[in-house]
């Protein structure tokens, strides 16, 4: 498991420290959200901060609050929001294995999953996928499921998508299975732009916003419906188009 930076336990001691505020202080103070480095979905950034927390940004403004972004590798974000009540997630996929393990407060937006590879024909479905002897995933991501749940053993764990952009540039990986905007992102991100090839989606999956089952006074109400309001009037689809085109 990757250790926290002191800059991430100083976030998650900030947010318990806010849960023990009297009710009217707490009702402005910011709203933190354990989140992970998902290009092009979640990322660190002044301005823009991916496709997920933009859009969770806009919501929680709505509500009156501040949104303070806390990152972890993923596996640790999911890790930390099954332990402590009155944490936030997102981007998470819902799985049948995690739907009692969080409180499911809205869908964000709905992502195609695809492979990466790095030269010949794009993989196209699980028949071609299962000539590859070796298949990156994020560790505790829904793609590690998924592929398990369709019969692959050939599969390498890594924790980041920093992780498996850089093993498939340097093949030790033989493909990505991942969302298929952060593919593409990642590579940019690592000095490979253009060095990765997609094939279609395999499947499509909604990155959600996530909580502890226990969510104590988060605004979980006041949240869901600000997320549906942004889905309604276009919000969220335009941001989505901003990163991803189309």
């Amino acid at each position: 498991m990757a250790r926290l930076t002191r800059r991430s336990l100083a976030g998650v001691a900030s947010f318990a420290a806010a849960s023990a505020l009297p009710g009217r202080a707490r009702a402005a103070a910011p709203l933190e959200v354990l989140t992970s480095d998902i290009r092009p979905l979640s990322f660190p950034g002044p301005d823009r901060r991916g496709i997920t927390l933009d859009i969770l940004a806009a919501a929680v403004a709505a509500i009156g609050r501040t949104p303070v972004f806390t990152f972890l590798s993923f596996g640790e974000s999911v890790d930390r929001t099954r332990q402590i009540p009155g944490t936030l997630l997102c981007p998470i996929g819902r799985t049948a294995t995690r739907e009692a393990q969080f409180g499911w407060v809205a869908k964000v937006v709905d992502v195609p999953q695809a492979m990466g590879t790095l030269a010949g024909r794009p993989v196209a479905d699980l028949v071609a996928a299962r000539a590859l002897p070796r298949i990156g995933v994020v560790r505790n991501g829904l793609q590690e499921v998924f592929l398990r749940q369709n019969g692959f053993g050939n599969l390498v764990v890594l924790e980041t998508g920093r992780d498996l952009a850089l093993a498939l540039a340097e093949e030790r990986i033989d493909g990505w299975y991942a969302t298929e905007p952060e593919i593409i992102a990642q590579f940019e991100a690592i000095g490979r732009p253009g060095g990765v090839r997609t094939g279609p989606a395999l499947q499509t999956a909604a990155a959600w916003l996530a909580t502890h089952p226990d969510p104590r006074d988060l605004p979980i109400a006041a949240l869901r419906a600000a997320m549906a309001r942004l889905e309604a009037d276009g919000t969220a689809a335009r941001i989505y188009r901003s990163y991803a085109g189309g």
